[in-house]
Order: C-alpha cells, then sequence, then structure tokens
C-alpha cells in the first residue's frame, strides 16, 4: 500500500536509532504479560467490547515476523463530532440497543451542530461574499459518517466518573501554574503546551483537521505518529522495569507488549506541564497529567479497520479508571502532511497582541 511503503522505511530508521539511544532490552512477541503492567485495571470490559467489534470469520494479518499486523496509516475523522459520553436521549440503553437508523438520523444532527459551529465569520454556512475565518478545506466533520453512538466503554453507563473534589458545574482543582485555554495572555508560558506547539499529548478525539495516523512496526518497536502536532511516539515492546517517575517526558515514558491479537500500551510518567482535558461536562478544562497512566489497546478488527481505546487511571483525579474507543479507518488518501505548528509562530503571537487590544478595548479605547 502506498501510504505504508512511503513511511515505513523512514520511521522503522528512527525506531532502530532509538535501539541504540535507549539501550533497551527488548523481547519481541513477547506472550506473557511483563511485570511492570502486572496492575494494570481491570480490562473486562473493554476487552468483551473490542471482542464484538471483530469481524467474524475472519482472519487477523500478521507481520513477517509473526506479530499482529495493525500497520498502515489511518484516519479517524469519520468518528468527529461524536459525543464522548451516552446522550440523555439513550439514557438506560446500551450502545448495542441503538438501531442503525436512529444512530443515521442523529448523525444528520451532529453534522448539522457541527456546521453551525465552525468558526466562519458570523457563525453558521458563511453567506456569498462573506469572508471566512478558517478555510473550508479544513474541516474534516461536516460531512463525518459516524460509526457509534457514543465513545466511553467503561463504564458500560457510557458515563465518565465525576472528578474527584468537583461537581458537575465546578471546575476541577488545578495547581496554581495552571493556565485555562482561553484564559490569560500575558506570555507564551499562560498557554497551553497545544497553544504553543510543543505537544498535545496521545488522548484525542477526532476534532475538525489533522486526523490521521501511521503505525509502524519492527519486532521491538511500534512507532505511533499523528499529524497533530507531529508527534511520533516510539514505543519499546520488552520486559524492562519501568522507568523512574523522576524520568518525565511531554509524550510520557511507554511500554509495549503483545495480548493475544491487541497490542497493549501502558504510558505513565508524563510531563509535570502536560495536561488532559477534563472530558464530559467539564471538557473545556484541563487537568494536570503528572499522576496519570494512559493504558491505550489497539486491535485489527477488520482488514480497514483497528480499534484504538484509551484507559484513563488517575486515582487522585477520578474514583476509577474509564475508557473510551473508536475505530481507525486505513486510508491510504488521508496520509500525514506536516503540521507547520512551532513555538513563536504567527498564532501564538496574535493571541497574546489579541489579548492587549482586548485590554485596551476594556479600558475605553478603540480596537
Amino acid at each position: 500500500m502506498l501510504g505504508r511503503s512511503v513511511m515505513s522505511a523512514f520511521v522503522a530508521s528512527v525506531a532502530v536509532g532509538a535501539a541504540v539511544a535507549m539501550s533497551v532490552v527488548s523481547l519481541a512477541g513477547q506472550a506473557q504479560v511483563p511485570e511492570w503492567a502486572a496492575n494494570l485495571p481491570d480490562a473486562s470490559v473493554a476487552k468483551a467490547f473490542i471482542a464484538s467489534q471483530v469481524q467474524e470469520k475472519w482472519d487477523p494479518p500478521t507481520t513477517p515476523w509473526g506479530d499482529p499486523d495493525i500497520s498502515g496509516v489511518f484516519t479517524t475523522k469519520d468518528e468527529a463530532n461524536t459525543p464522548m459520553e451516552r446522550p440523555e436521549q439513550w439514557a438506560g440503553r446500551r450502545m448495542e440497543d441503538i438501531s442503525s437508523e436512529e444512530l443515521a438520523v442523529d448523525i444528520v444532527g451532529r453534522q448539522q451542530r457541527a456546521l453551525e459551529t465552525a468558526p466562519f465569520a458570523g457563525g453558521g454556512e458563511p453567506a456569498e461574499g462573506v469572508a471566512i475565518a478558517v478555510p473550508i478545506h479544513w474541516f474534516d466533520n461536516l460531512a463525518a459518517q459516524n460509526a457509534r453512538p457514543w465513545f466511553v466503554i467503561d463504564p458500560p453507563e457510557g458515563k465518565i466518573p465525576p472528578l474527584l473534589g468537583t461537581t458537575q458545574n465546578q471546575a476541577p482543582p488545578l495547581d496554581p501554574d495552571a493556565r485555562l485555554r482561553g484564559g490569560r495572555r500575558d506570555t507564551y508560558r499562560d498557554r497551553s503546551l497545544g497553544d504553543r506547539c510543543i505537544a498535545w499529548g496521545a488522548w484525542r478525539t477526532p476534532t475538525i483537521y489533522g486526523n490521521s495516523y501511521q503505525i509502524v512496526q519492527t519486532p521491538d518497536y511500534v512507532v505511533i505518529r499523528q499529524e497533530q502536532v507531529h508527534e511520533a511516539r516510539i514505543v519499546p515492546l520488552d520486559t524492562a522495569s519501568a522507568l523512574s517517575p523522576a524520568i518525565r517526558s511531554y509524550l510520557g515514558q511507554a511500554r509495549g507488549y503483545w495480548d493475544g491479537n491487541t497490542l497493549v500500551v501502558v504510558t505513565a510518567n508524563y510531563h509535570n506541564q502536560m495536561r488532559v482535558r477534563a472530558f464530559g461536562a467539564l471538557g473545556r478544562n484541563l487537568l494536570p497529567a503528572g499522576k496519570l497512566r494512559l493504558i491505550e489497546r489497539f486491535t485489527r478488527i477488520a482488514p480497514d479497520k483497528v480499534e484504538w481505546s484509551m484507559t484513563f487511571d488517575d486515582s487522585t483525579v477520578w474514583p476509577r479508571p474509564w475508557t473510551f474507543s473508536l475505530p481507525m479507518t486505513e486510508d491510504d488518501g488521508q496520509i500525514i502532511h506536516e503540521y507547520a505548528c512551532h513555538e513563536g509562530n504567527y498564532g501564538l503571537a496574535n493571541l497574546l497582541s489579541a489579548g492587549r487590544t482586548a485590554e485596551a478595548a476594556d479600558a475605553g479605547g478603540t480596537r
């Protein structure tokens, strides 16, 4: 396939170079659960859901060295607009209870809401001759054909556990150095790492653009590239001890192993400046990720689909772990393009200058 052949050799060479630099002992195809993963949260609900999505009477492919083959170029663009949690209109119902007809009707409404909230000048579909704030070709979500009624699969009722020490109408407690998106604009340090084009992290849901991914495999490593914001995670497949919490990075420290046909990736040791969206009713808030453990599962469920589930485990934020899951669709037409975002670009400068202009207007000046 074109997308694999264009990038696989390059990313594989990066992984080999990382192997030398990191001096990690790796054991490809390790069957048993490594010691560092022995205390993971119960995954029975997630595993049952993933198993229910696997195409019947189909044999998943394997790599030349015998591991499950999950490699390829993928997109999640058609899952944009899907609600994270179960909507109230389907209260008391399970995901499998929602008929395809009901979902089709809801998708039409989702597409309409996406159009109405798109950042066109003046809101809604732009009138003839009216400039738009964002070019129309940026948008992946205006015609998204979703596969799911919602994303959260555990807890089974489709609701994220409430944040500890908060109500649904309160902002969560944050450390004094945390800045919320849309807040202060005095200096670049007041902006999130995403605004500054440094890192977004793996916990993204589909958005208006930048929904392309690539997975490349070697016997000892899996590389997961994402278009936004040009991040590449190199996951060693080894049974070495987890790294010391003193060693932290923006993308955390990842380890992976094969559980049957599923790649399990456990990431911890996030940099203390990393933030994760609260999701749900508090989705505009950013939570510290320093104590988060993210458990991802990648399973090929059909010739053109890989199921991607994410379990959030942080006992200082949620009373229990919770999981959401979505399909990634293999599509060589959605190759990763350059994400020309970097700290100090015009976007960040304009955020700061706009803040000064707004302050002047509030003080009685002119914009």
